[in-house]
């Protein structure tokens, strides 16, 4: 059969399959106009014409996404049988066993993927499809059993289906990530199948298809675990907003978009973390010490009197001592639950021991309230038993006690020794005095203090987020706080769920003294009272990625996260309350870790939470990055790591990496230069020093009009931001900053160096120091070679 014939036979089935794609379409966008129009009913009917209409716009989103590409790949198996892959599975009716089209992560689809000439998985021949819209535009046959008229040709068998690989990967790069559905080699397949339920870390130096890998798995497991995941949702976590746009249609384009895609700097519902920090802060704010720091920052304002307090209730004045307060305050804490809760049982204590001295007052005409005041060691009754004093029943009892739960007085006590408190506020009020910060933090050295310190301490960075995100835990919701309907239901609740709770704790010591922390296992230490009325509620018309995306406290069912080795301390622990089931991908490489709080070894990350349950992958063929650049990065990874093994690169190069060294006030008209000299089709960046790529750094904004002057789509960045990214171009400004500015310096400038996935350009103000001299003499022979 010719090239025409194949063609001709493949679009004349790629016609049937566009055909029965619009059947499809059509009858599910007449099912949701008639659920749409639908209205009244009981709440039952309304709930499930909400769930129907979400899986009609789930489904009528997944044919809308597979038009694009739909079918590009064919499997003949040696038993005569074929299989066609595609981005859905397509039958030509409901009663048809036979498919048109095979979802490309069916098991039955798995040999396209796998599939090599030492290995053909059962497969004969193994088709590659070109289409563009409804045309098919070639195809490319590899026979993985030797044909009838010839010998099985070589292949490499760790890269599957090469021809089309270097296709793709040769083609321009636009502003947006496309997926790898047609071209998924056989490690990455391995990766997004794999069973695992646990932790599974996906490591692999630049370019290997890490990203690639994670939101493909993505895909696969919302395919294969439909049910489950559709009511938990996919937390997928990247590093900064800019690289969330990049790979922002490549699942929609898998046909699935029930997935919260989050950074870490908006991961806290209701704040955007926009704020500057500098490196010494960064990496103190990771420590996992905050979380001392921060419950000494909650106990602090834990307060008691130095000495008798007077209140005035109805005309009557009370005392409270402050071994009443303290005692008061050590019961709130024995309870183990968050600050805002324990505040009703400190807030009870007070009331009652005020109460007791109200009824003493009635009951005492001579005066001997003092007598009978309420202690933490007495029965709480006081001495009643004289005649003479008029008797008050229990329902007397009770208004005098509503009379002292709302005087002003006691509650302006209340609220200056155990105030409500919010997790935005007191870490702004933390930050901003070095007062309080030396006595949360007093253990740490001066320049650390001083690092936590700013005048405006509500200006959140990203390094605060998983500090408010466990200020939230230790402080729990402020339980007076009104909501709607929906809101007031869950808090009675949680209300029931706390009695059941106070029920299993009242076998606890009474006598309690003020900051007794006993190694008692409480009720609190197992369960609260939010576990115990779990919500995920089905019946809201909310999708569920709305409604997680919204709720700090939210579990999924499984959660990404890319460039997972830049975490903190704080924010691992931030990750892992999202995902109590531990069923987690992440994807990172410990050689590109330029945060200072980032990690050195995935065991030190992982094992305090899932000990040595999890599981390690490694990507080994790079991709992106041509063998020219490469043979550069090869020797930034040496200085980082000597035992490091460097991804092998799958293409040569068309151009040796340029070295330019040039005066100071001429680096933009360099840039601008070589910027204006790639093809317009072509995605170009130019990579600055996070120090010098903000918008106001000295001479910077000139750089930047000269370089968009010259090309007007040219990328701008600060490296941080351009991690996770890919250009066909990339010029790297001033490499010897970004070396000698941290100690990540080296990581900083790998990462820089492998974003490029054609050329790469080294522009340096005056000359290369000595380090960076050595690898442009070791790596020049070679690539004059290559280019040659």
């Amino acid at each position: 059969m010719t090239e025409h014939d194949a063609v001709d036979e493949e679009q004349r089935h790629l016609g049937r399959l566009l055909d029965r794609l619009e059947e499809l379409r059509a009858d599910t966008r007449a099912r949701l106009d008639a659920v749409l129009r639908g209205t009244g009913g009981t709440p039952q009917a309304r709930s499930e014409r909400e769930s129907f209409a979400r899986l009609y716009s789930s489904e009528l989103a997944a044919f809308n996404a597979a038009n694009l590409g739909l079918y590009f790949g064919r499997l003949d198996m040696e038993d005569g049988e074929v299989r066609r892959i595609g981005r859905v599975g397509l039958r030509d009716d409901d009663e048809d066993l036979t498919p048109l089209l095979l979802d490309w992560r069916a098991d039955h689809s798995r040999p396209f993927y796998l599939a090599t000439t030492a290995r053909p998985e059962g497969a004969h021949r193994r088709r590659h499809l070109r289409t563009i819209g409804r045309r098919v535009i070639g195809v490319h046959d590899e026979y993985l059993t030797a044909p009838v008229d010839g010998e099985v040709p070589e292949d490499h068998d760790d890269v599957v289906g090469e021809s089309a690989l270097l296709e793709a990967l040769d083609s321009a790069r636009s502003a947006h990530m496309t997926d790898i559905v047609a071209t998924i080699q056989r490690e990455q397949d391995e990766i997004i199948r794999n069973p695992h339920a646990g932790v599974l870390v996906v490591q692999g130096g630049p370019g290997t298809g890490k990203t690639a890998v994670a939101l493909h798995r993505a895909a696969y497991l919302l395919y294969t675990h439909r049910r489950r995941l559709d009511r938990s949702g996919v937390l997928i976590v990247g590093p900064n907003a800019r690289f969330l746009d990049y790979i922002a249609r490549v699942l929609p384009s898998l046909g699935e978009s029930g997935v919260v895609l989050r950074t870490l700097a908006d991961l806290y519902p209701g704040v955007r973390a926009t704020g500057s920090e500098t490196l010494r802060g960064e990496e103190v704010k990771g420590s996992a010490d905050m979380v001392d720091i921060l419950k000494a920052a909650v106990r602090a304002r834990q307060l008691a009197p130095g000495a008798d307090v007077v209140v005035r209730c109805e005309g009557h004045d009370l005392v409270l001592t402050p071994a009443v307060v303290r005692a008061a305050r050590g019961r709130a804490r024995m309870t183990r639950r968050p600050h805002n809760q324990a505040r009703s049982t400190f807030a009870a204590r007070i009331i009652d021991a005020l109460t007791e001295q109200y009824v003493a007052s009635l009951t005492d005409p001579v005066g001997h309230a003092e007598d009978a005041a309420w202690s933490p060691e007495g029965d709480g009754v006081g001495d009643l038993g004289d005649p003479a004093r008029p008797l008050l029943d229990a329902e007397d009892r009770a208004a005098l006690r509503t009379e002292v739960e709302r005087a002003p007085e006691v509650l302006a006590a209340i609220d200056e020794w155990w105030p409500t408190l919010r997790p935005e506020q007191l870490l702004a009020d933390l930050f901003s005095s070095r007062e309080r910060i030396s006595e949360a933090a007093g253990d740490y050295v001066a320049e650390d203090q001083e690092a936590l310190f700013r005048a405006d301490g509500g200006a959140f960075s990203v390094a605060d987020v998983p500090l408010l995100d466990e200020l939230a835990e230790l402080l729990g919701e402020d339980p007076t706080e009104e909501g709607n309907e929906a809101d007031r239901a869950w808090a009675e609740q949680v209300r029931q769920a706390e009695e059941a709770l106070e029920i299993l704790t009242g076998s606890a010591v009474q006598d309690i003294e003020d900051d007794l922390d006993p190694e008692v296992l409480m009720a609190y230490d197992v369960v609260d009272a939010e576990s115990l009325a779990r919500r995920h509620s089905a019946d809201s018309d909310l999708t569920v990625a709305d409604r997680a995306g919204a709720d700090r406290t939210w579990a999924f069912g499984h959660v990404i996260v890319d460039e997972a080795q830049e975490l903190s301390a704080m924010a691992w622990r931030a990750l892992m309350r999202r995902s109590p089931n531990r069923w987690m991908t992440l994807v990172g490489d410990v050689a590109q870790t330029s945060s200072p709080a980032g990690i050195d070894s995935w065991e030190d990350a992982l094992s305090p939470y899932v000990d040595d349950r999890w599981v390690l992958c490694e990507l080994t063929v790079n991709y992106r990055t041509p063998e020219t650049v490469s043979a550069v990065a090869e020797q930034l990874l040496a200085q980082i790591d000597p035992g490091a093994t460097s991804p092998r690169p799958v293409r040569a190069g068309r151009r040796p990496v340029a070295w330019l060294e040039t005066e100071a006030g001429s680096v933009g008209r360099v840039v601008a230069d070589e910027v204006s000299l790639v093809p317009e089709d072509r995605a170009v960046a130019v990579l600055l020093p996070d120090d010098l790529g903000h918008e106001n750094a000295p001479g910077i904004a000139a750089l930047r009009d000269a370089v968009i002057a010259a090309r007007p789509d040219a990328s701008v960045l600060p490296l941080a931001l351009a991690k996770g990214l890919e250009f066909d171009v990339v010029v790297v400004v001033d490499p010897e900053h970004v070396l000698g500015r941290s100690p990540q310096g080296l990581q900083d400038l790998y990462v820089g160096a492998t974003r490029a996935t054609q050329e790469l350009v080294l522009v340096q103000p005056g000359r290369f120091g000595p380090l960076l001299s050595r690898i442009r003499e070791s790596v020049s022979d070679d690539t004059e070679e290559l280019s040659a």
